[in-house]
């Protein structure tokens, strides 16, 4: 059996997310563990995302420390919408939303190729670090 590359299986999964049929991920599932494969999950899903964000959709994880309210979010929706949008597409935004109170306070957005940390422990840590 021949076996399929990270990348061409991002590709085809991305495709039929995108298409609106989620039962590619119980495929993808049985895949991975008929091929012994379960390491690369979190690689993979991180191609996916790639090869998403490159078609127009963008999915980004946001991790705060508390729930963000629905202004926030459409902030921060359409501020990756705005970075992301090129003359020909317009970007769809999904947020993958986390709460982790150790960040104190603000956010800490992270998409497929860049990330902002906007938090009071990271502040704080880069204080630490100046020792002032």
């Amino acid at each position: 059996m021949v076996r399929v590359s990270r990348r061409k299986l991002a590709q085809y999964v991305a495709e039929r997310l995108l298409a609106g049929d989620v039962t590619v991920i119980d495929e993808l599932s049985a895949l991975l563990v008929s091929e012994k494969r379960e390491r690369e999950v979190d690689l993979l899903v991180r191609d996916i995302e790639a090869e998403m964000a490159e078609c127009g959709t963008v999915v980004a994880t946001v991790k705060s420390a508390r729930t963000l309210d629905v202004a926030t979010k459409n902030e921060i929706k359409s501020l990756l919408s705005s970075k992301a949008n090129t003359e020909d597409q317009n970007t769809r935004v999904l947020l993958r939303e986390s709460i982790d109170p150790k960040l104190i306070g603000g956010f800490k957005l992270r998409t497929p190729t860049a990330t902002l940390d906007a938090t009071i422990a990271k502040k704080l840590n880069d204080l630490r670090a100046k020792k002032i």
